[in-house]
């Protein structure tokens, strides 16, 4: 069903390098990583979570909102009743214990694990309010946590702005950008069609210090409605700069997003610029959020001995932990190859990773594998 699909979107063909989409023309390699992998990906979670969906109902972190507290830290100022975005109905935030609100992983991750991880976990990527109003206009400003606000190869827009859609009867489309400019933060107002969801991404390599939502003094703040795919449990993607988020012009471009909106389920983006390695304790804190699917895509990030050393390990003890939650292992996708497919570059992911899949589809029941070329199981 995953090839019969991947055929008719043209992302499949039958050249020497079977899982390709089409877009050579794209010259940077991290666009066309993005790219391939939003349509492939889209796929195999929709393969992977759509007989969950019913299985997988429950309390969301959407129904935890409690608007009372929400109403009773709001401030009115002129015209504006502004909302303390702590206090609003937030996807992508998979832990309580964090240091700072705005965080990806829990304050008591140990040196076990590699220090871009330790840093970047106070990036905001995959983090967004999801809400309904009454307004008929909304307004926004935010804080960054840090002063740089771009990067020489990554807009301000992508890396320290915010991303607004509106829910309509054809899914969620896009509305503005909040764009940033001075260190002091940003701000962003715009016309709304009362009772329409909004959703608002949170930025990609930037943290947040603050962000408020402003609506008319009169006007309510409420959660949104049920996602029609039933799915409440979130979809965890761990990965490299290219789940991050780079080097998206905007948030709402970065593919882990793009898929939580086509597909219509939330997501938490662990991605990590240069720092998927797989460490054993990161298993462990993936293995401790309550997922609908895991996806799993640091190869790229990974050496010969890494993948060896570290990636049977790491996917038996996620298995252990949660039987029978589907896993999603991305392999390369690129055709230049990295210092994992040196030793045989015609399987793109070389000898260990090949048996650790292998051992892992056999002996675990792992639900999908996707490398290039293609290899689905079960």
């Amino acid at each position: 069903r995953i090839l019969k699909s991947l055929k008719g979107s043209g992302c499949y063909t039958e050249k020497s390098h079977p899982l390709r989409c089409p877009v050579d023309s794209l010259e940077s390699e991290m666009i066309e990583s993005s790219f391939m992998k939003t349509n492939i990906l889209k796929i195999a979670i929709v393969a992977a979570v759509s007989p969950l969906a019913a299985f997988t109902s429950g309390a969301s972190e959407i129904s935890k909102f409690d608007p009372r507290m929400a109403v009773e830290n709001s401030q009115v100022q002129g015209n504006v009743k502004w909302f303390d975005g702590k206090y609003l109905p937030i996807e992508g935030k998979a832990f309580k214990n964090t240091a700072t609100y705005f965080e990806r992983l829990p304050e008591n991750v140990t040196t076990n694990v590699n220090s871009g991880v330790r840093d970047l976990k106070t990036h905001t990527p995959g983090m967004q309010l999801r809400f309904v109003t009454d307004s008929k206009m909304i307004a926004f400003k935010w804080v960054p946590r840090y002063p740089n606000l771009a990067m020489d190869h990554m807009p301000a827009t992508g890396v320290s702005g915010i991303d607004v859609y509106r829910l309509t009867k054809n899914g969620w489309r896009y509305v503005a950008t909040g764009r940033i400019s001075k260190a002091s933060g940003g701000n962003l107002s715009v016309p709304w069609i009362s009772g329409e969801a909004c959703l608002v991404n949170l930025p990609l390599y930037n943290g947040i210090k603050d962000i408020q939502v402003g609506v008319e003094t009169n006007a309510t703040i409420s959660p949104p409605p049920a996602r029609a795919s039933g799915v409440t449990k979130s979809v965890v993607f761990y990965g490299t700069s290219i789940t991050h988020g780079g080097c998206a012009s905007r948030p709402g471009l970065a593919f882990v997003n793009i898929l939580g909106r086509e597909i219509d389920v939330p997501v938490v983006n662990l991605g990590f610029s240069g720092s998927g390695k797989m460490e054993m304790e990161m298993s462990e804190h993936i293995s401790s959020i309550d997922a609908s699917c895991y996806v799993l895509d640091c190869l790229w990030n990974m050496d010969f001995t890494m993948v060896k050393n570290r990636y049977e390990p790491f996917i038996r003890n996620l298995r252990a932990k949660r039987p029978g939650v589907p896993i999603i292992m991305a392999g390369q996708c690129d055709d230049e190859g990295s210092q994992c497919q040196l030793a045989q570059p015609e399987l793109h992911l070389g000898p260990p990773a090949r048996y650790a899949h292998e051992e892992l589809l056999q002996k675990v029941g792992i639900t999908i594998f996707l490398q290039s070329p293609l290899f689905a199981v079960e």
